[in-house]
């Protein structure tokens, strides 16, 4: 293929150079002009553009886009390039990185060490369990569409096989293209039979044999010849040719690859349980010894959670724990419920010395994966780890919480907190989760604050307002739901309500960081500005890091609504500069940045500060967009509707 006729595509995108070509695409570095950002776009040869139903490949292409996972890199955009002769050529962007792809790091070293295997593989499964949960099969998994970048990994072309084999069916064979790769595909794959999730673990299977023996199991001169190898006979076991590799290791790699599917492992979370068999977590004490813990004992959740959910409802056991644990674990909490930066460190290190110290405290568990999740949904940084690490580690001690006690109904409650990081496009797991809480705990606060949120985001508002009310109603105290009713109230336009709620949350903690930010908010709206002036003041004494850059947002605002424009310009220009440093940005750092802009007229900026989260389909970021009141004054610019999933026009309605 060519240079296309035109360089800038879609009028955003402006190509600067050719980075490879392969069996299906052309890959080249183009400029996203909007945000002046590299990014990846691949076009289709024109010969499989022939093949295939041009627009409704483009249609699937955006399906598979809602596919989110720190592991995967996504499609950003996607389109149809009309050339002059008349020719359609389907393409997508992806987000650019600069590193390798497996591949070549196979080609210069041709065996990895075991345990970067390892590593590599159980990232590759974490992105696969995601997609297969969602009902999305790769199809082709290989070294090629596996890049490594930074010390992490990703997985590429999610969902584009299944666009190809769905748009295409059989007109691709006249491309002489087959989907997949042979020396990577299934049995069941290479003959044609019916694909599932186990074909992707068959192939991740053989990548991982490459990684540790330095070639595929099966080989040949043709594909032919390795589809016959493939049926013919079994994989040669990998200690043959290198010994140094676990038995459990290589056990788990030949289970993986069996001809029949059922004679697999249920799935890839399961292939990678396996390959850890067998090891021991090792010591106490530190985060590098409660990672091996994570890591190695607890990742058999996904498996298990299966036949969890389908369980009768029963009692948990009893764990006794020393007090000492008890104490650790009670500060933790204290230090979590300031929902601060600084307490979601300590929370994090006194839930892992508890552990540390009684690894089947679930209680422990449970604390440790909420400050995990806390951290994510706020943007806190926890040090000497990366926002997509602290997942890793979250959903890893999810696991082994629930492999340790499935009947904890606050081990439930933590997973539907967790799992709104996972996909936050999706709030039907954290619903179900928090039900199930629920059904073990009826009197469990926090599983009905979850209930409530889920709800909302669904646009079912009353269902939130019941469940709220039932949050505190079973816990008076409780006062993250005595907060969320002062929300509820503000979304609905009624600001006494709200004001009311807020003043309940401050009686219970007057040092609470949200509950003076809700007040702040309520004051506001209620015309109220030296209130809101002096709650936002407190919120910004209580505040650091980039919950500071919150607070700030929210002065300017107030400052704004009383008339202090220049005042606020000045807070405002310190609340961007403290926001703008954080990536991926904080959903809740782009939602109030953009409000004080809105509030000072300037929505240019607030638009571009909205168009900076990702994911846009983030049901908790559309709940903001839908909900907030400041978000009037910006309602009904064209702008601010395309960015909602369902537009809204102004005026807008109460919530």
């Amino acid at each position: 293929m060519e240079a296309p006729a035109q360089s800038l595509i879609a009028d955003r995108y402006r190509l600067e150079r050719e980075l490879g070509r392969g069996g299906m695409a052309v890959v080249w570095l183009a400029r996203d002009l909007q945000y002046d950002r590299p990014v990846a776009i691949k076009i289709l040869h024109p010969e499989l553009a022939g093949a295939i139903g041009v627009d409704r490949f483009v249609r699937e292409v955006r399906l598979a886009a809602r596919l989110q996972h720190p592991n995967i890199v996504p499609i950003l955009d996607s389109g149809v390039l009309r050339q002059p002769d008349g020719t359609s050529l389907p393409w997508y962007a992806m987000a650019y990185l600069e590193g390798e792809s497996l591949r070549a790091r196979i080609a210069r070293e041709q065996q990895l060490p075991v345990e970067e295997a390892l590593r590599i593989t159980a990232a590759v499964a974490d992105a696969l369990q995601a997609a297969h949960r969602q009902g999305i099969v790769h199809r082709d998994i290989k070294p090629d569409n596996i890049f490594l970048s930074d010390g992490q990994v990703y997985v590429i072309d999610f969902g584009i096989a299944k666009a190809l084999i769905e748009t295409g069916g059989e007109h691709l064979t006249s491309t002489g293209l087959a989907i997949g790769t042979p020396a990577y595909m299934s049995p069941e794959q290479a003959s044609a039979g019916r694909v599932d999730a186990r074909t992707d673990q068959y192939s991740l299977a053989t990548v991982l044999y490459e990684m540790l023996a330095g070639e595929p199991p099966f080989s040949g001169s043709t594909a032919q010849a390795i589809m016959a190898r493939r049926f013919a006979e079994p994989a040669r076991p990998i200690r043959t040719v290198r010994p140094t590799v676990p038995v459990p290791v290589e056990g788990a790699v030949l289970q993986a690859l069996e001809r029949v599917p059922a004679d697999r492992f249920p799935d890839v979370t399961g292939f990678v349980a396996a390959l850890r068999g067998g090891r021991a977590p090792g010591g106490r004490g530190t985060r590098q010894n409660v990672r091996r813990v994570l890591l190695g004992m607890g990742i058999l959740a996904a498996v298990v959670a299966t036949s969890i959910v389908l369980a009768p409802v029963r009692k948990a056991k009893a764990h006794e724990v020393t007090p000492e644990v008890k104490a650790l674990y009670d500060r933790g909490k204290r230090a979590y419920d300031r929902r601060t930066p600084g307490g979601t460190v300590e929370a994090i290190a006194d839930f892992e010395s508890a552990i540390a110290r009684d690894s089947g405290y679930t209680l422990a568990w449970a604390g440790l994966v909420d400050a995990y999740a806390r951290a994510l949904e706020r943007g806190f940084v926890i040090p000497g780890e990366s926002h997509d690490s602290v997942l890793v580690l979250a959903v890893a001690a999810a696991d082994r919480m629930l492999v340790s006690d499935s009947m904890s109904a606050a081990g439930w409650t933590a997973e539907a907190h967790l799992v709104r990081e996972v996909d936050p496009t999706d709030v039907d797991p954290s619903i179900r989760s928090a039900r199930r809480a629920l059904q073990i705990d009826s009197s469990s606060a926090e599983a009905w604050h979850f209930v409530a949120l889920g709800l909302a985001e669904q646009g079912d508002h009353e269902g939130a307002m019941t469940a709220w009310r039932r949050a505190v109603k079973v816990n008076p105290r409780y006062k993250q739901g005595v907060a969320f009713m002062s929300i509820a109230h503000y979304w609905h336009r009624s600001y006494d309500s709200a004001a009311a709620w807020a003043d309940s949350a401050l009686a219970l903690d007057a040092n609470d960081y949200m509950a003076r930010s809700v007040a702040a908010y309520a004051a506001t709206e209620r015309g109220d500005t030296v209130r809101s002036t002096a709650e936002f003041a407190a919120a910004r004494r209580l505040s650091s890091e980039v919950e500071l850059s919150n607070a700030l947002a929210g002065s300017a605002q107030s400052e704004a609504r009383a008339g202090r424009r220049t005042e606020a310009r000045a807070t405002l220009r310190e609340a961007d500069s403290i926001g703008t440093a954080y990536t991926p940005v904080p959903l809740h750092t782009a939602v109030y940045v953009a409000q004080a802009y809105a509030e000072l007229g300037e929505a240019d900026k607030a638009l571009t500060w909205l168009t900076r989260y990702q994911p846009r389909r983030d049901l908790h970021f559309q709940l903001h967009l839908r909900c907030d009141p400041p978000f009037d004054l910006i309602a009904g610019d064209p702008r601010f509707q395309a960015l909602l999933i369902v537009p809204d026009p102004a005026p807008r309605r109460a919530c």
